[in-house]
């Protein structure tokens, strides 16, 4: 819990545009992002910087050996661990939705203490109710996370193998080790890492003997002739699996998946005028970007904004409980609409701010391309070498 002089502390050094890490209001923190695709392609250490976020890319980073694709989020010397994992197995499409894949998400906290969702501090608490608050924690980000990435993450469509009998269903797996604030922001992060990384068989459905993709060949993913091993033996109603890797392709819209970013409103005392009339306290609001904890407990309002690649904005929520006091007396001050409560006009404003501030993070997956504009993710081949979980890959894929 943050006393009253540590969040005087924190809210004038935000105001001061200095904060108590020596960033800016609008500065995000150095995250270091390390994959499979990162780590296969780079013989040596090595890290690209873009301003305060950087790329850290090293060979030694452990692989996800049964996942199609796998993400790590981590901000060195500091208490911020996200693990992503994506794996993709066939399955019989939703009757609501015959021709469009399947896309699921879960959050394990098992692995962390901490509240991260609350007003509160870390995660105290014993027993069951430690445990019910995890669930509660682990349901509520999952959740907000489906809401916010899920619906724009790929290209639903295109998952589409045999349509009516078989889709891509891609589950992806968030485990939280640490968290030290934005923990939305920095799972977002972990999932487009890791769906880019992901790879995907090129698939064909043999009906009748006749090979058919199931979408009239529009399915480039899905299409083209094989060189590999196959899945299917040219019998009616078979699926043929290409088995060579290096044909492998990430899933279709993979490099459109959105972003979260979490604006923090602080509030901090504006000077009385003594007019004579009754004084009522007034404030002023100080929207910050990627706020530590301690940050987010001095908090009223957080504003969680989904951003695509094009500065379209996918989804927003709010979250809030009020924030620390100052004090017992300019607590008692601290009306005007509750904790919650953001005026309507203040909302534009912190939307537009978090669209701003995603081009950093879009920068920051685009390894370091500092166009700005006209992003895209340059993709690279799979390296064949037997390394990390590629010789699980290599020759065939297990299909259930």
């Amino acid at each position: 819990m943050v006393s009253s002089a540590e969040s005087r502390y924190i809210i004038d050094s935000c105001l001061d545009d200095f904060r108590i890490d020596g960033r800016s209001r609008t500065d995000h923190r150095p995250y270091a992002i390390s994959n499979r695709r990162s780590s296969s392609s780079s013989s040596s250490s090595n890290s690209i910087s873009n301003g305060n976020i950087k790329i850290i890319s090293t060979n030694t980073t452990p692989d996800l050996v049964l996942s199609n694709g796998s993400s790590r989020i981590h901000l060195p010397g500091s208490t911020t661990d996200v693990l992503c994992s994506v794996k993709a197995d066939l399955v019989h499409p939703s009757p609501s939705r015959p021709d469009a894949g399947v896309c699921e998400l879960s959050v394990d906290l098992s692995l962390c203490g901490d509240v991260l969702l609350g007003s509160g501090g870390g995660g105290g608490g014993a027993g069951g109710a430690a445990r019910r608050r995890r669930r509660q924690d682990e349901s509520e980000l999952s959740s907000l996370l489906t809401r916010l990435i899920l619906p724009h993450a790929v290209d639903y469509s295109q998952l589409v193998v045999w349509a009516g009998r078989y889709v891509w269903r891609l589950s992806i797996d968030i485990v939280i080790l640490r968290t030290d604030g934005c923990v939305l922001d920095a799972c977002s992060m972990a999932i487009r890492a890791a769906l880019i990384d992901s790879r995907l068989p090129r698939v064909k459905a043999i009906i009748d003997g006749n090979k058919d993709d199931g979408r009239g060949g529009k399915n480039e993913m899905m299409g083209g002739e094989f060189g590999g091993a196959g899945g299917g033996m040219g019998g009616k109603n078979d699926l043929l699996v290409d088995g060579d890797i290096s044909r492998a392709r990430p899933p279709p819209g993979a490099e459109s998946c959105p972003l979260v970013v979490t604006v923090s409103v602080l509030r901090a005392p504006l000077p009385m005028n003594n007019n004579g009339s009754s004084m009522v306290q007034q404030y002023r609001s100080i929207p910050i970007i990627d706020a530590r904890t301690e940050e987010e407990v001095c908090a009223t309002t957080r504003v969680c904004v989904s951003v695509d690649p094009k500065g379209i904005v996918c989804g927003v929520h709010t979250l809030g409980e009020g924030g620390a006091a100052l004090s017992d007396e300019e607590d008692s001050g601290c009306g005007g609409g509750g904790g919650g409560s953001l005026p309507l006009a203040m909302l534009g404003d912190i939307v537009t701010s978090a669209a701003m501030a995603s081009r950093n993070l879009y920068t920051l997956l685009n390894d370091g391309d500092g166009s700005g504009t006209n992003i895209s993710c340059k993709m690279k081949d799979v390296d064949n070498d037997g390394g990390g979980y590629g010789y699980l890959l290599k020759n065939h894929f297990l299909i259930r």
